[in-house]
C-alpha cells in the first residue's frame, strides 16, 4: 500500500495524469473556448463587406460625377445648329385644279350662224307644193325661210344646199342645215351662175317628201 502512494504523481490527488493536450486551469480561473464559426454565418459576414465596399464605390463615383466641370451645351448654341432635322421645308405650291382645267380646256368653237334660207323647187315636173312642204320642215327645225319659188333650169339630180361662194358664214350655215337634215343628199355646193334666190338656197328635185 505503501508503494502506490510512492508511484501517484505530485500534485495529483488519487495518482490520476491528465490527458496529453489538455490546458492546466489555474485555481479559482474559468477557461472559455469559443465555439467555431459555421459557413452560412461566415457566408453572409462576406456578402455584407461585399456590399459595403460597392456600396463605398457608387458613393465615391457620384461624388466625382457631381463635382466634375463640364457643362452640358447651351440652348443658345442647339438653336442655332443647321442640323437637317432643324432646317425648315418648303412645300412646293401646288397649282390650283380650277387653274389647271382651265389651261387644258380649249374653248369651244362658235356656233355656225341660222341664215335665211331660200327654197326652190327644182322637181321635173314642178311637183306641186313640193318647196312649200320643204320649207315648212326646215321653218319647224329653226331656220327662217326668206323664199319660196321655182326653178326651171338646170336639172339637179339630188336635193342640194348652196352658198355664195368666198362667203364663209354661208357655208358653214350650209354645212349646219345638212348636218340637221341628212333628207338633203346633194350635201353642200357653191352657188353656180343662174340659179334663182339669193343667199343659202335648197333646190328640191322630189326625192325628198316631206
Amino acid at each position: 500500500m505503501g508503494r502506490h502512494s510512492a508511484d501517484a504523481a505530485p500534485g495529483h490527488p488519487g495518482g490520476e495524469a491528465e490527458p496529453p493536450g489538455t490546458a492546466s486551469a489555474e485555481p479559482g480561473s474559468r477557461t472559455t473556448i469559443s465555439p467555431p464559426i459555421a459557413p452560412a454565418h461566415r457566408n453572409r459576414i462576406i456578402a455584407a463587406i461585399g456590399m459595403t465596399v460597392v456600396g463605398l464605390v457608387l458613393l465615391v463615383f457620384g461624388f466625382l460625377s457631381l463635382t466634375s466641370t463640364d457643362d452640358p451645351p447651351s440652348t443658345a448654341s442647339q438653336g442655332t445648329s443647321n442640323s437637317p432635322a432643324d432646317s425648315p421645308t418648303t412645300t412646293p405650291a401646288t397649282p390650283s385644279v380650277t387653274t389647271t382645267a382651265a389651261a387644258s380646256t380649249s374653248p369651244a368653237p362658235p356656233a355656225p350662224p341660222v341664215l335665211p334660207v331660200t327654197v326652190l323647187n327644182n322637181s321635173p315636173n314642178l311637183t306641186a307644193g313640193l318647196a312649200t312642204r320643204v320649207a315648212a320642215a326646215l321653218e319647224a327645225g329653226g331656220w327662217p325661210i326668206a323664199e319660196v319659188s321655182n326653178y326651171e333650169g338646170t336639172q339637179l339630180p339630188e336635193t342640194t344646199a348652196f352658198f355664195t361662194p368666198g362667203n364663209a358664214a354661208e357655208e358653214a350655215s350650209a354645212r349646219a342645215l345638212v348636218a340637221q337634215f341628212p333628207e338633203i343628199t346633194g350635201g353642200v355646193q357653191p352657188r353656180f351662175d343662174g340659179l334663182a334666190g339669193t343667199g343659202l338656197t335648197v333646190a328640191a328635185v322630189g326625192d325628198w317628201q316631206p
